[in-house]
């Protein structure tokens, strides 16, 4: 009884954060000037040239012979080589951005953060939760390996439908966009997730079409 009451409470928890996680994604944008906070952080990270370099003088080669002009020419250009040039810091977003535009500029990874850490409480409990049936009546272990098979399924079938293409995601500047490891995770993880409530969709239809007809 009190381990029904706990696993309750767990899945209210992840149920309200994932509830703030949509809401946050989606509203946030609002709350900000996301064009100009875009500017900002570019301009920040690849500032202008404020050091423009010289152009090299001329030389005056009026009366003097080939040999003293070419000498002239050669000093001239080592020096221009060797001038420092004075580079210009790279700022970092959290310095550039207040705490709630740095959480808006990085809202697509809060929520994938949040979709992985989803997928690892998932994996946990269709693992944890079995192994307890198991134990309390060891009949279950062919309904486990039933479930194991059919998740294995599931996910086979969710990655030969996944692709690696890059995602159009406005506002988004990480490399995970352009690593075809890491879209290919995220279609099969999208796919699980979309096969998922499609079952758990047709077994509430089922459930109440069955009573229905009792």
């Amino acid at each position: 009884m009190a381990f029904s009451k706990i696993t309750r409470i767990i899945l209210f928890v992840i149920a309200g954060i994932s509830l703030l996680v949509v809401l946050f994604f989606f509203a946030s944008p609002k709350t900000v000037n996301t064009d100009e906070l875009e500017a900002r952080v570019q301009e920040a990270q690849h500032p202008a040239d404020l050091n423009p370099v010289a152009p090299l003088p001329a030389v005056d080669s009026t009366g003097r012979d080939s040999t003293a002009v070419a000498e002239n020419v050669t000093e001239q250009e080592n020096t221009y080589a060797a001038a420092e040039v004075q580079e210009t810091p790279v700022a970092a977003v959290k310095d550039i951005l207040s705490g709630w535009e740095y959480l808006v500029y990085y809202r697509v990874d809060i929520a994938l953060i949040w979709a992985y850490i989803l997928v690892i409480i998932t994996l946990i409990a269709s693992v944890v939760f079995p192994l307890i049936a198991v134990i309390s009546n060891p009949k279950a272990l062919i309904r486990l390996l039933a479930i194991l098979g059919g998740a294995a399924v599931l996910v086979v079938i969710s990655y030969m439908l996944s692709s690696d293409a890059s995602i159009d995601i406005i506002g988004y500047t990480g490399t995970d966009n352009s690593d075809p490891a890491v879209l290919k995770m995220i279609d099969t993880v999208l796919f699980v997730t979309y096969m998922l409530f499609g079952l758990a969709l047709a077994s509430i239809l089922y459930a109440i079409a069955s009573r229905a007809f009792k």
